[in-house]
């Protein structure tokens, strides 16, 4: 008679749940481990299937493991990688070659955003009180003081460590101030396309369209920002 296969899934989940520390002991013995290495060994292809199998049905605990690898074995990995270089470097220049003939565009995209980054870095470090003054200008007074103080701290060391480019300030003003408000939970962030009150009126409904603005004279540290009148 077969035996229902459902059935012997569930026993084998069970005694393993039973057994998990008596398992866990077993399969690290050198025996054991000697066993699994023949068996990967005459079954390759089989081996690779459930290795394909278990990625797909356990994407967290695989990347889980690999960072935890990445962490305990950091200067192997490095050492590895630095023997690597040498020893293919025609290699690895070829590789680079056709891939960046193949995306020029995105490659010369990184390359100015990557002198952008440089740039960002060296202003703060060498002007820190010029981008300190940028930086306050872009975030609102009407901010209580403590909070204010925060959210301009936070963006002046994302400007520090190359996360956020200096003429870039103004437009991620709304992205830091979030942020502080889900650290600390100081307002509650509503949706203008929410109903008011269970009825079919929004907020956003009750919002004036803007007046057109009158074109002023631009900001002399905004043209500095964008490296027309650089101080740096």
């Amino acid at each position: 008679m077969a035996r229902d296969p459902l059935k012997v899934i569930e026993n084998r989940r069970r005694y393993n749940a039973k057994h998990r520390e008596e398992l866990l002991a077993k399969g690290r013995s050198p025996a054991s481990l000697e066993k699994q290495r023949k068996r990967r060994a005459e079954n390759p292809e089989k081996t690779a299937e459930h290795r394909r199998l278990f990625k797909l049905r356990h994407p967290d605990r695989v990347k889980a493991g690999w960072k935890a690898y990445r962490v305990a074995n950091s200067e192997k990995i490095a050492a590895y990688y630095a023997t690597y270089s040498v020893e293919h470097k025609a290699e690895i220049l070829a590789t680079d070659r056709v891939y960046r003939a193949k995306n020029r565009d995105k490659v010369e995209m990184w390359q100015e955003r990557r002198k952008l980054k440089a740039r960002s870095i060296s202003a703060i470090r060498h002007n820190p009180d010029e981008v300190y003054r940028v930086v306050s200008r872009a975030v609102s007074s009407a901010l209580p003081r403590f909070m204010r103080d925060d959210v301009i701290n936070s963006m002046l060391l994302a400007v520090l460590e190359g996360e956020l480019l200096l003429q870039n300030v103004g437009a991620r003003v709304k992205d830091y101030l979030g942020r502080y408000n889900k650290q600390y939970d100081t307002f509650k962030t509503l949706s203008l396309d929410a109903p008011m009150g269970g009825a079919d009126l929004r907020r956003i409904d009750l919002l004036a369209a803007p007046e057109p603005e009158q074109e002023e004279e631009e900001d002399p540290d905004i043209v500095m920002l964008r490296g027309g009148l650089s101080r740096w």
